[in-house]
């Protein structure tokens, strides 16, 4: 990307020590005291301590580092790896419950990265298990864990509606004896969504895992994280979702043909836009690296000026929400701003405008009635 269509650095990106840290983990090994403070607050707030301690540990800076931050990343790093094993576990039991099922069953987000021992799985604060399937199998993979024991988490008849209708997977289910969320998907957007791309070329190019499990195919796992990130989510306080995109173009962009197969697919799929997101704010907040005549590529599918300057102003203030922005102390208006509108944003993307106004309006009322009862 030529230095005419970079966004200019500010000072959260220059000065944020946690952003550093991540750019360079080896500066971990020169933190006093309140650097150390800073950076622990911030890795806490974006669920990045466990990242920390995978990359001191990878790079064997462990050693140097403080005896009380050892601790804490410790803690950080048993918590985490004890949460990727229940998701692991889980992963068995759903199996299980699909041992008949002969379709094809997709691990997607974080399940997907830690069966495949992937870097972006180092650390990462894994919750639930994603599954993708095609609509037409939706039921029988839904009766199969019924029958196993798993419960719908949505009981309320419209939100039950407004997932079978409209969203992009079935109402979370969970299993009481484990209480590790499955949420099984049918495409990767809510099917309301302009964006929402043809997933049958997804599901298509999907990989063998083993004998019952798939994973999307490289290009297509990259693209996923970012339309989760880009199109169906707020943004706010999201570095760890663009970090999971920083690895995966670290590690798959060493493979031959990937960026060509990229750009194809993206274009496929009509995801030029968030893509053009993702490369712009990995290479500003990360360094990542991305070859020129890809940036060209992307640049293709850019907003107006005045979009991008404002997309900029509200992604610097939320996506690391401390510190100080454009060399202007950030205050809590200009953040709540920011927050609210890449919230508006997220939502309007998602649906038309009036089954938004109803949709929205719903959840006020419900939640004011709620709090009045």
């Amino acid at each position: 990307m030529s230095k005419k269509n970079r966004p200019e650095k500010n000072l959260d990106g220059d000065q944020n020590l946690l952003l550093q840290v991540l750019r360079k983990p080896q500066i971990m090994g020169k933190l006093d005291t309140q650097g150390w403070n800073q950076v622990l607050f911030d890795a806490h707030i974006l669920k990045l301590r466990a990242r920390l301690a995978h990359d001191a540990e990878t790079l064997g800076i462990w050693p140097a580092l403080p005896e009380k931050v050892q601790q804490i990343l410790t803690n950080a790093k048993i918590d985490t790896a004890s949460r990727q094993r229940k998701i692991m576990w889980e992963m068995n039991r759903v199996g299980r419950a699909l041992y008949d099922f002969k379709e094809k069953v997709i691990l997607v987000k974080g399940a997907a990265y830690i069966a495949r021992n992937l870097r972006c799985a180092g650390g990462r604060d894994s919750v639930d298990l994603d599954i993708l399937v095609a609509k037409k199998h939706l039921d029988i993979v839904e009766n199969h864990l019924f029958l196993a024991g798993y419960g719908s988490q949505t009981l309320d008849d419209y939100d039950q509606q407004y997932y079978r209708e409209w969203a992009h997977e079935l109402p979370p289910l969970v299993h009481p004896s484990r209480l590790v969320e499955v949420d099984v998907h049918h495409t990767i957007l809510q099917v309301t969504n302009k964006l929402s791309p043809k997933i049958d070329l997804m599901i298509n190019a999907s990989q063998e895992l083993d004998g019952q499990f798939h994973t999307l195919c490289n290009e297509d796992m990259l693209l996923h994280s970012i339309v989760h990130q880009f199109v169906d989510g707020s943004l706010k306080s999201s570095l760890r979702n663009l970090l999971e995109q920083h690895d995966m173009i670290e590690e798959f962009g060493e493979k031959p043909g990937f960026w060509t197969n990229f750009m194809d697919r993206a274009e496929a799929l009509k995801l030029g836009r968030p893509v053009f997101y993702c490369l712009r704010y990995c290479e500003y907040f990360l360094n990542t690296s991305i070859p020129d005549d890809v940036m060209v590529w992307a640049k293709k599918y850019s907003p107006g000026r005045g979009v991008l300057k404002l997309m900029d102003l509200m992604v610097f203030r939320t996506m690391i929400p401390f510190g100080v922005s454009d060399g202007v102390k950030r205050s809590k208006w200009t953040d709540f701003l920011s927050t609210n509108g890449l919230y508006i944003r997220s939502h309007w993307l998602r649906m038309p405008p009036m089954m938004l106004f109803t949709h929205l309006s719903r959840k006020f009322f419900r939640r004011l009635f709620r709090r009045q009862t």
